[in-house]
């Protein structure tokens, strides 16, 4: 064999194993599997600073971009129509640029938040960058409690 050739030969050995090992560690997509919303404090108060935390189960994997919407019912007051309103917020996060942290959200309960049991959904939209799925999405609900002063 000549000399060109058994170089050629064994870069060729020395690189595929690097691109074989990439590959296994994108390993394939993987949905995150979420527990119970988590509330602190737990009862809440009208006025208090609330943090919202959903817990992994199982922890994702090929996903970039990530949307989370946290939609809580009925905390706040619209008076023009003199009704309780939905409030929203939406956290955008690079799941696994982020090291797969929990979803959270952390905000100021309205003054004239009512008491009562108000249900929380947070729904967790996905952009996957592994396999054949492109876009993904996964929902949460529970409740929060706020007592009166």
């Amino acid at each position: 064999m000549n000399k060109r050739l058994l170089t050629a030969v064994l870069s060729a050995a020395m690189i595929v194993p690097l691109f074989l090992s990439c590959a296994e560690e994108m390993g394939e997509y993987v949905r995150p599997v979420f527990g119970s919303i988590q509330c602190s404090p737990d009862p809440a108060i009208a006025g208090d600073s609330l943090e919202l935390i959903i817990p992994h189960k199982v922890k994702g994997n090929g996903i970039a971009g990530t949307t989370y919407t946290w939609t809580i019912k009925d905390i706040g007051w619209d008076e023009s129509k003199r009704q309780p309103k939905d409030t929203v917020f939406t956290i955008d996060d690079n799941y696994d640029g982020y090291g797969k942290r929990d979803p959270r959200v952390k905000f100021l309960l309205p003054a004239d938040c009512p008491a009562g049991q108000h249900q929380v959904t947070m729904k967790a939209t996905y952009s996957v960058y592994i396999g054949a799925t492109l876009f993904d999405w996964d929902q949460v609900s529970g409740r929060i409690k706020v007592e009166e002063r």
